[in-house]
């Protein structure tokens, strides 16, 4: 009742600026880019992640980046099927990396899973268990005294 009022938490604009400008930079790269630079995008959340799938899906990219730049540049026409697949392959990095990006940069942090409940330690058995082998050694004790006398 009579305890110190606890201050508001500060604001960090400054942070969720930064924030912000990199989460646009990255969602425009690949757009500009025609989908060329989609690979730099998704080395955010492989990095930040660290989990498989973000390493796969960055290493999809970029190949897919590096294979419709190949077939477009290896096509002999404009009517030939590699200068095709070369910009569906392109035009596809360009519109599927920003909306996985965002849909991975902007889902709320997971909750913390519960702790597992707490062992007692191995050398201390617990207080309740004590009881039990108590009223056990005493049951035994006097099962073991009736048999001694005849």
């Amino acid at each position: 009742m009579y305890a110190p009022v606890p201050a508001p938490p500060r604001r960090r604009r400054a942070a969720q600026a930064g924030t912000v400008l990199l989460r646009i930079v990255l969602t425009v790269v690949p757009l500009v880019s025609l989908g060329m630079l989609g690979w730099i995008t998704m080395l955010k959340p492989a990095i930040v992640h660290r989990r498989t799938r973000d390493w796969l899906l960055f290493g999809a990219s970029a190949a897919a980046s590096v294979g419709g730049i190949v077939l477009i540049g290896t096509s002999t026409g404009d009517t030939d099927w590699r200068a095709t697949t070369g910009v569906v392959l392109l035009l596809g990095t360009a519109v599927v990396v920003p909306a996985y990006f965002l849909a991975v940069d902007l889902r709320p942090p997971r909750a913390p899973e519960p702790a597992p409940p707490a062992r007692p330690p191995v050398g201390m058995p617990r207080p309740d268990r004590i009881g039990q082998v108590r009223a056990g050694l005493d049951e035994l004790s006097a099962y073991l005294e009736q048999q001694e006398r005849p």
